[in-house]
């Protein structure tokens, strides 16, 4: 079932040289001047219309993210799996469309020897046709977010004008599908060179096939971004979203924090997702009928022309992510899908529960610090468990989780009482541990007197200076 919106609660180029070589500086993106962009109140709201866009870096001030990024940067193909796109909207660029370079459009012939006829622009794959038309309205308000043209300067503005979407359509028009023509579309996308996809979907479990298809795609080097979902559910048992091959991204509102619908759990990321402005469908009303949500007909339209839209939910804020993605790799060609992944973490602007946390994981997506990264870059930390073992006559509590770098200078671990620690002990050093569920360290549990509930952190240091901590929760008893 696709991820429903949520109504309103309250998304350098380094040329090669020759030695003794002095390096040059290409000519990099200037910010958009879009309406939408740069203006605000649009609908009465106080904030600017693509607030979102500016939180996390792309606004128009000469620190922009935008301007860290090539102004030659190369095109990148980005899969949207969704219920697809109305391509004549005037804020959608033909050329920013992808095509399929091995078929011949019109002939009815088949190509490229793919089994899939005329699949110019991508495919339909509950009609099993190529016209993946949109009549629902969200796989085109997830369109704009990631590439919104700049040119129109009477419309929005997107992440990415060096994106070709390929449009997937697995979702039919009421937001609805089949775990098999969500693999296929994944796949599909993966065997057709999509470099990120983008899926705004999800359901309460995660099919064999649609596993399968998830570890396919990842092992074809594309970045795989999902929406956290909306049901304000911890998301291990949420369909792809709890894949670990895959960015999962949770919402946040106005206020930096976890919006209340979005789901929880091990989220990667997070991004802007309430009162998200994007595209209008023609006769779509995206929020119209959507069960247990109050809304009356036609008032999220945006526009004279009432070609915007605003909505709220993990769905937009995902699209942010994956417009952010696919700038990184239309920067640098090279980037592998698990560079990508590491730096979007690993540069996150850490909000709410100090450090990494199960509401809004490493963060808030950082588009400049993400793209101001050394390609090799991470810094990983995390407590997944504890556990009480024996050693000798000794009893201790066993830390377990990640504290990692790509260069790594330091871990520690620390406790302090109470809920939220105004001290806090040293434990001692932190042991590196690449995996999820490495052993970090021992804590005797003669340190835990005084209180019945704690605070463990671990604290890992990268040899740039920059720190990252995640905590754990303990109640005695």
């Amino acid at each position: 079932m696709r991820l429903t919106t949520i109504a309103r609660v309250a998304a350098a180029c380094i040329p090669l040289l020759a030695a003794g070589a002095v390096w040059a500086q290409s000519a990099k993106v200037t910010p958009p001047d879009s309406h939408y962009f740069t203006s605000q109140g649009s609908w009465g709201q106080k904030h600017a219309d693509e607030w979102g866009l500016a939180r996390i870096g792309f606004d128009s001030s000469p620190q922009s993210a935008w301007r860290l990024v090539r102004r030659d940067a190369q095109p990148v193909v980005v899969a949207i799996i969704d219920t697809g796109l109305d391509w004549n909207h005037r804020n959608i660029a033909w050329e920013g469309i992808w095509r399929n370079p091995k078929e011949k459009p019109g002939d009815n012939v088949d190509n490229d020897k793919n089994g899939y006829a005329d699949d110019v622009i991508g495919w339909d794959f509950l009609d099993q046709d190529n016209k993946p038309w949109d009549y629902d309205g969200h796989g085109t308000f997830v369109a704009g977010l990631i590439a919104g043209r700049w040119s129109d300067k009477a419309g929005m503005a997107g992440v990415n004008p060096f994106a070709k979407l390929m449009i997937l359509k697995a979702m039919n028009n009421f937001g609805h599908s089949r775990s098999s023509y969500v693999a296929e579309a994944i796949t599909y996308a993966a065997d057709h060179g999509a470099r990120v996809i983008n899926l705004s979907v999800g359901g309460k479990e995660i099919a064999e096939i649609e596993q399968a298809a998830i570890d396919y795609a990842y092992s074809k080097g594309a970045v795989i971004v999902v929406a956290a979902g909306n049901e304000g559910r911890d998301v291990a048992n949420y369909g792809l979203a709890s894949s670990d091959k895959v960015l999962s991204v949770a919402a946040t509102g106005l206020d930096d924090q976890r919006a209340t619908f979005s789901n929880w759990g091990a989220v990667s990321v997070a991004a802007p997702g309430v009162d998200i402005l994007s595209l209008r469908a023609r006769r779509t009303d995206l929020m119209a009928g959507i069960e247990g949500v109050k809304y009356q007909a036609k008032s999220a339209y945006v526009g004279p022309d009432k070609r915007y839209y605003r909505a709220s939910g993990t769905s937009f804020a995902a699209p942010l992510v994956t417009g952010l993605a696919s700038l990184m790799i239309a920067n640098d060609p090279s980037l592998t899908n698990r560079q990508v992944m590491n730096i979007i973490k690993s540069t996150a602007r850490d909000v709410g529960l100090p450090g990494v946390d199960q509401f809004t994981g490493y963060g808030i997506v950082d588009a400049r610090a993400a793209l101001s990264a050394p390609r090799d870059y991470f810094l990983f930390a995390g407590i997944k468990r504890v556990e009480v073992i024996r050693q000798g006559r000794q009893q201790l509590v066993r830390v377990r989780g990640t504290a990692d770098a790509n260069s790594f200078k330091s871990a520690r671990i620390e406790m302090g009482p109470g809920e939220a620690p105004t001290k806090w002990k040293s434990i001692g050093v932190a042991r590196k541990s690449a995996e999820p569920d490495g052993i970090l360290g021992d804590i005797p549990t003669t340190e835990f007197g005084g209180s019945r509930h704690w605070q463990i952190r671990v604290i890992v240091t990268h040899g740039d200076g920059t720190t990252r901590e995640a905590r754990y929760s303990l109640n005695l008893g």
